[in-house]
């Protein structure tokens, strides 16, 4: 397997952590901050929430290239990073996109 896909499929396992703890970790967070319960229930959330996988969080989301795996200059709304999205547009692959000449 290349460098390239190991970022790829690091990221694919990241995301797919993140959407499956997100609705447990907003609970327990809401949890933690209610002042009216007991602070020993709110230690035991706390510990909890520590407990939960550190790649469901979402700082642990890079935007990756979704060809190359590159991190760096990647656009959000093509999801390639530059030299890939420069490539693919004077291809004519990306519809919306074009060469500018004027």
């Amino acid at each position: 397997m290349s460098r390239g896909k190991n970022w790829l499929y690091l990221d694919k396992l990241k995301r797919h952590f993140f959407l499956k703890y997100e609705l447990k970790r907003l609970l327990l967070k809401s949890l933690y901050k209610n002042s009216f319960l007991p602070m020993s229930y709110r230690y035991l959330i706390f510990y909890k929430k520590l407990k939960l996988s550190r790649w469901s969080t979402l700082p642990q989301i890079v935007n990756r290239c979704s060809k190359t795996g590159r991190s760096l200059s990647v656009t959000k709304r093509s999801k390639y990073s530059r030299f890939v999205f420069r490539t693919a547009s004077y291809n004519g692959d990306l519809p919306a996109y074009r060469r500018a000449s004027w």
